[in-house]
């Protein structure tokens, strides 16, 4: 299980595609060799309402956090952080150029004692 879940201001829209983003995202998450593809999500969400630093109307922001079930060792959460922030920061380095956006992304393990799920991909995925 691997899930990115990606919140940002609105504004972002008109600068970037979140599509494309969430592809790339997932790739990355991919590329690591650490989760099972059936168990990897990214998803993204604008926010309407909010208010950044000092209101500025340019101010923008993209938060991400990855949740993700135990069983990685400390070495692969951060080889995954730091794919994950290198390529959000390729992805927004226009932005990033800038005095008006934040960037940010922050790592939860899931305990397997409080997590339930099914999912039916797995078994179509998964390796003969």
């Amino acid at each position: 299980m691997a899930h990115l879940i990606i919140q940002y201001s609105e504004n972002l829209d008109s600068q970037v595609n979140m599509t494309d983003v969430c592809k790339v995202m997932s790739g990355v998450m991919q590329k690591t060799g650490f989760f099972p593809l059936a168990g990897i999500r990214v998803r993204a969400y604008p926010v309407t309402h909010r208010s950044i630093a000092d209101e500025h109307p340019e101010n923008t922001f993209l938060d991400m956090v990855l949740r993700m079930g135990e069983g990685r060792t400390e070495q692969q959460k951060s080889r995954v952080g730091t794919d994950l922030m290198a390529a959000a920061e390729a992805e927004f380095s226009t932005q990033l150029a800038n005095p008006h956006f934040a960037l940010s992304l922050e790592i939860i393990v899931i305990s397997k004692l409080l997590s339930w799920k099914k999912n039916s991909i797995h078994n179509r995925l998964r390796p003969n």
